[in-house]
């Protein structure tokens, strides 16, 4: 017997007989004598031999495998859309390998490339470098997906793939964003102020311009001292938040660029003395778990993770039977209204804000 895992050779060896009959036998298709399945059946429970799937599928040109790439873990998003669609395509017959970008453009191509080596049968790629704006400074990145895409059809997390000839699946907010500011502008705000997301993401970028148009079609007021850049976590929303704070005149209501973002700059503004919504309103974006268990609850634009998993599950099933279209397909999400925006606002003729040594002017 070889050293190291049991292989179907060292099975037939044992039992004298051909590697093809040891296969028949196991998998119960042609014909294999009573007194040879005894034997083979005995070996197979002695070593506790089980047939290597990969392999198998391997050799009918599949692998019954699915690559989801992700430029992180650390945010709910991502996760939240992974579950869904790893359920989908697990009842389908096939598992999915996880690939964490880091957030770094060459960590991502090397994953590219594995996912290549391994064989997957399709790949779902989501953010990172393929959310930059400027896709003429990452042209090995693009490439690298072009490549895999000329090999293996590949789905993407953004609403500009058909540019790189693939599928895809978006968020389209357009329509909730203008609710919301809407909503807004008729519970009396009047002036906004943006928080998070930094200039090189097109996610970003885009849901700032909608932002901005709903605000001049609704009457809101955005100062340029309102818009403060960040990044899109907690941190990056307290500081945000701290940097807002030296203004001499604050915005009545902050939507910021997803959620987290949102809840680290209501951290803030209660450590600071602020009452939400009373002195300071905040929407978030995404609809994830922090926003929920966060008080005030945060009022956010729901992602509908759920359908935008089971659709991109339908993509990739549908390219990999030949008879899907490569569209890019929006998925709508929905106005969660919760605490921090607090339906009609009431002004207080004092606020109990106190940042150096001033009271807030909102």
């Amino acid at each position: 017997m070889s050293n190291g895992k049991i292989t179907i050779y060292d099975i037939a060896k044992e039992a004298g007989v051909s590697a093809s009959q040891v296969s028949r036998a196991i998998s119960g298709n042609g014909y294999v004598s009573e007194e040879n399945r005894e034997i083979i059946r005995g070996l197979v429970e002695k070593y506790n031999y089980r047939p290597s799937s990969v392999a198998r599928n391997l050799k009918k040109g599949r692998s019954s495998s699915i690559g989801f790439l992700i430029p992180h873990v650390y945010q709910e998003y991502f996760p939240y859309l992974y579950q869904k669609f790893e359920q989908e395509m697990t009842a389908k017959g096939y598992i999915t390998i996880v690939c964490n970008g880091r957030s770094w453009c060459e960590n991502e191509i090397r994953n590219l490339q594995l996912l290549e080596d391994l064989r997957v049968d399709a790949a779902v790629i989501m953010g990172g470098t393929l959310d930059q704006i400027n896709w003429e400074g990452y042209t090995d990145y693009i490439q690298a997906v072009k490549n895999l895409n000329s090999r293996i059809p590949c789905v993407l997390g953004t609403e500009r793939a058909a540019e790189l000839d693939c599928p895809g699946v978006y968020v389209d907010a357009g329509g909730c964003v203008d609710e919301m500011i809407a909503r807004l502008a008729g519970a009396g705000y009047r002036k906004m102020g943006i928080m998070g997301g930094v200039g090189s993401v097109y996610s970003s970028v885009r849901l700032k311009a909608l932002f901005r148009e709903s605000a001049e079609r609704h009457g809101l007021e955005i100062r340029p001292q309102w818009v403060i850049n960040s990044s899109y976590n907690s941190m990056d929303g307290a500081g945000a938040m701290k940097q807002l704070l030296q203004q001499k005149e604050l915005p009545e209501v902050v939507c910021c660029i997803n959620d987290e973002v949102a809840v680290g700059a209501m951290g803030v503004a209660l450590d600071a003395g602020m009452k939400i919504p009373r002195d300071m309103a905040f929407t978030g974006y995404g609809g994830v778990w922090l926003g929920r268990e966060f008080r005030p609850q945060l009022t956010t634009i729901q992602f509908d993770f759920e359908t935008m998993g089971r659709i991109l599950a339908e993509t990739v099933l549908g390219v990999l039977n030949g008879s899907g279209e490569k569209r890019v397909i929006p998925v709508a999400p929905w106005l969660e209204i919760r605490e921090s925006t607090g339906g009609e606002r009431t002004r207080s003729e004092s606020s109990p804000l106190r940042e150096n040594g001033r009271n807030s002017e909102t």
